[in-house]
């Protein structure tokens, strides 16, 4: 089945679809849009076996990557995830977001994100824009994300899914987005941030406080929280124990309460099982 799959990627049989950029708007299929010949594919470097997760939690130093589209840098949430775990655990960490804005399918051919992935050690590896339909009607491969999954893992890396928040309003989407990268999980082992769960969470017990910016990318609360949970997955730390911060331009009190938000909902949804 395996020796299939990376055939299936290798021959290009993964469809690219027209999309809106990020998670907010119905795809183009969902709209009856054309599909797109398949990409020319650059031939990644095939992945034999399924490898079990690398627990990278107790590294020196804490190098993360960030592969996605307009979530992986809405608010800088490459720097307040590094600003957390450099308070958190006293490591020297540096979080970079990898060059271009495109689903994970996309990026098999796009000659970048292979580059950036073995161009450093990396210890972890976030990856975000796995297509979806917004509405629920409609499915699309996950065997680029699984792929991307694996090959992290070759590279010693651990890898995260980063399943979208929820837009405004749609609890529903965000619980079926993490469902939806589970599955992928269980496909290729892979740590998986309860992003959808957790927002659900913040939502419903602070509903005077605005997760969003326009409805579909995250505000400063929202980083602040998606954030959080991936500090507790990456360092294993509580986030709850964390202190205020006084350069997140965010209030002490909602400070508290996020942090308290993640670490329950990731004692609720487990981030990662090495």
């Amino acid at each position: 089945m395996r020796g299939l799959f990376f055939n299936s990627i290798s021959t290009g049989l993964l469809f690219s679809l027209l999309t809106a950029c990020g998670s907010g708007g119905d795809t183009a299929n969902d709209q009856g849009g054309i599909v797109t010949p398949p990409p020319v594919v650059i031939s990644p470097p095939p992945v034999d076996e399924m490898l079990p997760i690398p627990d990278n939690r107790y590294v020196d130093q804490y190098q993360i990557l960030l592969v996605g589209n307009s979530h992986v840098s809405s608010n800088n949430l490459s720097s307040v995830l590094s600003a957390l775990l450099e308070q958190g655990t006293g490591k020297t960490t540096v979080a970079t977001v990898a060059p271009g804005w495109a689903y994970l399918d996309e990026r098999l051919s796009d000659g970048v994100t292979l580059a950036a992935l073995q161009s450093q050690d990396w210890s972890h590896v976030i990856w975000q824009a796995q297509k979806y339909s917004t509405t629920g009607q409609y499915s699309y491969s996950t065997a680029a994300s699984e792929y991307w999954v694996a090959l992290s893992k070759q590279l010693s890396a651990t890898p995260i899914m980063f399943p979208e928040h929820p837009q405004r309003g749609n609890a529903e989407e965000g619980m079926r987005v993490y469902l939806l990268h589970l599955g992928i999980a269980g496909r290729e082992a892979s740590c998986v941030a309860p992003i959808g769960p957790a927002w659900n969470n913040a939502v419903g017990m602070l509903p005077q406080t605005s997760f969003h910016t326009d409805g579909n990318h995250a505000s400063l609360a929202g980083t602040l929280l998606t954030a959080l949970v991936f500090y507790e997955i990456i360092s294993g730390e509580s986030a709850d124990e964390l202190p205020y911060m006084p350069q997140i331009a965010l209030a002490e009190q909602l400070q508290a309460q996020l942090r308290q938000i993640a670490s329950a909902t990731l004692q609720q949804y487990s981030g990662c099982t090495y």
